[in-house]
């Protein structure tokens, strides 16, 4: 029999935005500064299990996020490194993936992204296409199955 693959269509998520960030920081570290150089207040949560195609498993990655309550947009940062794989394979070169999602300016993205650069320990920041995100459906779906019902744990 046939493997079905999902291919998520991007306009199931027209209110998600994707950025990448290239940093050998530790996660903590570079939450710790996109808190300091952005409005963002991210906190680290418990680390989401994302199923993995590949390994028919799943694999932890690093998250934090912070709901912003007068724009209602969550943010979602994500590492992109496991020692089993990439979380987005499509994009190697990001080492953590910045998500947005909800009402927002259109101009926030830009603004995130030239504040993020600031930071000494950057070393790309770029807007990912989720056209090109294969399994981002399910990377959506793991994400908001492990976070009903949690609160953040502590600050960054």
């Amino acid at each position: 029999m046939a493997k079905k693959k999902l291919i998520s269509d991007p306009i199931s998520f027209p209110d998600l935005t994707l950025i990448g960030i290239a940093s050998q920081l530790k996660d903590y570290r570079l939450a710790h500064f996109i808190n300091q150089n952005t409005a963002l207040e991210l906190v680290r949560m418990e680390d989401v299990p994302v199923f993995s195609e590949k390994d028919n498993n799943l694999i932890p990655y690093p998250l934090f996020i912070w709901h912003e309550p007068t724009q209602r947009t969550n943010y979602y940062l994500i590492s992109n490194n496991h020692p089993a794989g990439k979380l987005i394979p499509a994009y190697k070169q990001a080492d953590f993936i910045l998500g947005m999602r909800g009402p927002y300016d259109d101009e926030l993205p830009q603004t995130i992204i030239q504040s993020i650069k600031k930071i000494s320990a950057i070393q790309l920041v770029f807007l990912i296409d989720p056209a090109k995100i294969k399994n981002l459906e399910g990377i959506m779906s793991d994400l908001e199955l492990h976070l009903v019902g949690k609160e953040p744990t502590d600050q960054c």
